[in-house]
C-alpha cells in the first residue's frame, strides 16, 4: 500500500475543512493504506477530529518561526519528512499550502496533489493563494476541486495548467436520520464566525422577519472566530437577544441538528459545505445563498430547500419566514428523496479517492 501524507495548516483546528479531512484520513486508513497527517501548528494531543489510533501524526511547530525563516524551515522540515518516512503520495489540503509543499517536493518524484476547499474565484484577500493556485497548476500532478463547476473555474483562470483536474465531492458520511416529525421552532446555522459564513447577513435577515415570529423561533449559531464580539455587538444593538444565541464551537453539534426545524446558510461563498452535507443527512429544510459553490449541487429549489440570489438580505429573510410558517411544507421537504446525494456516499467516495492516490 501506498505511504501517503495528508498536509494540514492546523491539526488542531475545527472547521469544515478539517472535519472532511479526517473522514477521509481515516477511511483510507481503515482501508489498510499507511496514513500520515503532517501540520504546520498544532499540538497532537489537542486535536478536534480524532484520527484512527493507526494514523500516525506530526506537526512541524512552527508558531516561533517567522517570515522568510518560516518559509525556509517548513521546506527543509517537509522534505526531511517525506524522505524518512517513505512517502509516495503529498496531499497538500488547501491551495495555499503549495508555497509550502511545491517546493519541498521539487526534484523527489513524489506524487504531488493539492486539494482544494474553497473556488477559484476566492482568495480571501490573500494574493499568495492566488499565486499558489498557479504553482499547483503548473506543478502538481492533480488538483482536486470540490466541484464540477469549480473545474470550469480552475480551467479559466489557469495561466498554464499541467496538472490533472479531478472532482470528488465531500462525502454524505452520515446515515440519512430517522427522526420524528420535528416540532422545535429553531433555526441554526454553522461554521467560523469569519465574513465569509455571513451571519452578519443572516443576523440582518432575522431582524426583518416580524417581531411576532421571532419570539415564536430562536435562531442559534454554532461556531466561533474572529468576528464572535462583532456579532454579539450587532445582536444587541437590534435587541436581539432574546431570539439568537451565540453557541460556540461544540463536539456535541449534531445533537443541535438533530433538534432544528430548519437550516440557513447565509454564506458569501463556498467549496462544497459539509454543512448542508449534515443538515441534509438530518433531513432539514434549507434556505441558503445560492452562492459559488456548492448550495446548487446539494439543494433542489423547493424540494429540498430555497435558494437566494446571494447576499440578497430581503429574500433571505422572507425565504426564512416562509419556511417557519409553513409545518407542511417543512413537512414535505424533510421527506424528500434526492438524487442529488446518492453519489455522494462515503463508500463511492472513499473508491474515488483510492483511484487517485494510486
Amino acid at each position: 500500500m501506498p505511504n501517503i501524507v495528508f498536509f494540514i495548516y492546523n491539526i488542531t483546528a475545527s472547521g469544515g475543512t478539517e472535519r472532511v479531512a479526517s473522514v477521509i484520513i481515516n477511511e483510507l486508513c481503515r482501508k489498510g493504506y499507511n496514513v500520515h497527517v503532517l501540520g504546520l501548528f498544532g499540538a497532537p494531543e489537542a486535536i478536534f477530529f480524532p484520527f484512527d489510533p493507526a494514523v500516525r501524526v506530526t506537526s512541524l511547530h512552527i508558531e516561533d518561526k517567522k517570515g522568510i525563516q518560516k518559509i525556509l524551515y517548513s521546506i527543509g522540515k517537509i522534505r526531511q519528512f517525506v524522505t524518512s518516512n517513505h512517502i509516495d503520495t503529498f496531499i497538500t489540503v488547501e491551495s495555499i499550502m503549495a508555497t509550502y509543499s511545491i517546493p519541498a517536493l521539487a526534484m523527489t518524484r513524489i506524487r504531488h496533489i493539492v486539494w482544494e476547499h474553497f473556488n477559484f474565484k476566492v482568495n480571501l484577500g490573500i494574493a499568495a493563494r492566488s499565486f499558489a493556485r498557479q504553482l499547483a497548476l503548473f506543478f502538481a500532478d492533480k488538483i482536486i476541486t470540490l466541484t464540477s463547476r469549480d473545474i470550469k473555474f480552475w480551467k479559466e483562470g489557469a495561466w498554464f495548467r499541467r496538472a490533472e483536474l479531478v472532482h470528488i465531492a465531500n462525502p454524505m458520511f452520515l446515515e440519512l436520520q430517522h427522526i420524528p416529525e420535528k416540532t422545535s421552532k429553531t433555526v441554526i446555522s454553522a461554521g467560523r464566525i469569519t465574513p465569509q459564513k455571513g451571519f452578519d447577513l443572516l443576523i440582518d435577515a432575522w431582524h426583518e422577519i416580524s417581531g411576532e415570529l421571532r419570539n415564536e423561533w430562536k435562531l442559534l449559531i454554532i461556531g466561533d472566530g474572529e468576528d464572535r464580539e462583532l456579532l454579539k455587538k450587532k445582536i444587541a444593538a437590534l435587541n436581539l437577544s432574546d431570539s439568537v444565541s451565540l453557541i460556540g464551537t461544540t463536539k456535541d453539534i449534531f445533537s443541535y441538528f438533530q433538534q432544528a426545524s430548519v437550516y440557513c446558510l447565509s454564506s458569501r461563498f463556498e467549496g462544497l459545505p459539509m454543512v448542508l452535507l449534515e443538515a441534509l443527512a438530518f433531513r432539514l429544510p434549507i434556505v441558503a445563498f445560492d452562492c459559488d459553490t456548492g448550495p446548487e449541487e446539494l439543494i433542489e429549489d423547493g424540494k429540498n430547500g430555497l435558494l437566494v440570489e446571494p447576499g440578497n438580505v430581503r429574500k433571505l429573510s422572507e425565504s426564512l419566514a416562509r419556511l417557519m410558517t409553513d409545518d407542511a411544507l417543512r413537512q414535505q421537504m424533510r421527506l424528500h428523496k434526492s438524487d442529488k446525494l446518492k453519489p455522494l456516499n462515503l463508500t463511492s467516495i472513499i473508491s474515488q479517492w483510492q483511484k487517485v492516490v494510486e
